[in-house]
């Protein structure tokens, strides 16, 4: 495979595989009224965009493998990436507390809150362990 045209592989995998996802979001969130979204419709959603995400990280891995970096560049992008995943981790942890505060209150209810509180706790596992690997390759 040419190096010169895996991004536009990559943006090519991404589009077949989330348009059918915002096809079925938008189709069927229209349908719903406002606030009165089944548990099945936000579960499939949640599951669905998991599946997408796993199947392009793992894509990206398969592509992008044995590619040369600069090694400059390489820090930088490291850097901006730990930035990152840090600043998502603290906002993911928040709204985590947040809706565990909600649910304890009875603001929330559980059949809503459980998928929620699964899906953040994914990602935060996810982007955790890579901003731990990263930081560990710098010690």
């Amino acid at each position: 495979m040419n190096p010169k045209f895996r991004p536009a592989i990559l943006f090519g995998i991404v589009l077949v595989l989330m348009a059918p996802y915002l096809g079925f979001v938008m189709y069927y969130s229209q349908r719903f009224p406002s606030n009165q979204w089944p548990a099945w419709f936000t579960n499939t959603i949640a599951v669905w965009f998991i599946a997408n995400f796993l199947i392009i990280m793992l894509l990206v891995k398969r592509i992008f493998r044995g590619q040369a970096v600069e090694p400059q560049k390489a820090r930088r992008a490291s850097t901006v990436s730990q930035i990152v995943s840090s600043y998502l981790l603290i906002v993911w942890s928040v709204l985590f507390l947040y809706g565990a505060k909600e649910t304890m209150q009875g603001e929330i209810p559980l059949n809503r809150a459980i998928p929620a509180g699964a899906f953040l706790l994914f990602f935060m596992g996810i982007f955790g362990w890579g901003l731990y690997r990263a930081r560990r390759g710098k010690a």
